[in-house]
């Protein structure tokens, strides 16, 4: 199990890598052929995380709750691709995990933070459910160290997935879908454990 998670994620963070180079390529090779376009669409997105493996990280069976706000700004399109660029402000994150990191008691930490880096990448736009994959990266600030004493309050966020976004009422849309989220220290404490979560989501975008 561990090993095909850490497969899926490492698979995930490939194919966007390599987009986003793929588009940096066609920045230098073809610019004229390159349009950016900015534009405002805001919403609101919850998150839920209903346990964690050990990948990257080390914490096991964690659970989360998490409510960003999204501001959509930028759209790049490149040939046949397109990506919408934004960002995120995580208004509250809810942290349960295990002290031992696998089982028995448990703790809790609340936090805020940012994504500054959020790239998402519509598969199609040609029918009224459209599939995306998504990239982010940013930042959360925990009330207390993770773990107690040795960690670091401040920890870093990357999240890689896939969903479905489908037209709601008066113009919105509604999105959902599954990513994996790291969360960690970057060894900026003296221990960094490190949380893989499987993160559902659902979001309302307002045009």
């Amino acid at each position: 199990m561990r090993t095909s998670c850490r497969r899926l994620f490492c698979y995930l963070l490939i194919t966007i890598i390599l987009f986003i180079l793929n588009v940096r390529l066609g920045f230098s090779q073809s610019a004229d052929s390159l349009t950016t376009e900015n534009y405002l669409e805001i919403g609101i997105s919850t998150l839920y995380s209903p346990s964690s493996f050990a990948a990257w990280g080390k914490i096991e069976n964690s659970s989360a709750i998490s409510i960003r706000g999204q501001f959509w700004h930028s759209r790049i399109s490149w040939k046949n691709l397109n990506a919408r660029l934004g960002s995120e402000l995580i208004l509250t994150q809810r942290l349960n995990y295990p002290v031992n990191g696998i089982d028995g008691p448990r703790d809790q930490r609340t936090g805020f933070g940012i994504v500054p880096l959020n790239i998402l990448l519509p598969i199609t736009h040609r029918s009224n459910i459209r599939p995306f994959t998504f990239f982010s990266a940013g930042g959360i600030f925990l009330n207390e160290k993770l773990p107690v004493g040795s960690g670091a309050s401040l920890n870093y966020l990357l999240n890689v997935g896939a969903g479905l976004e489908l037209p709601f009422i008066d113009n919105s849309n509604i999105q959902f879908g599954y990513s994996i989220q790291h969360m960690s220290n970057a060894n900026t404490g003296q221990v960094n454990p490190g949380i893989d979560s499987h993160m559902f989501f659902l979001t309302i975008l307002l045009p």
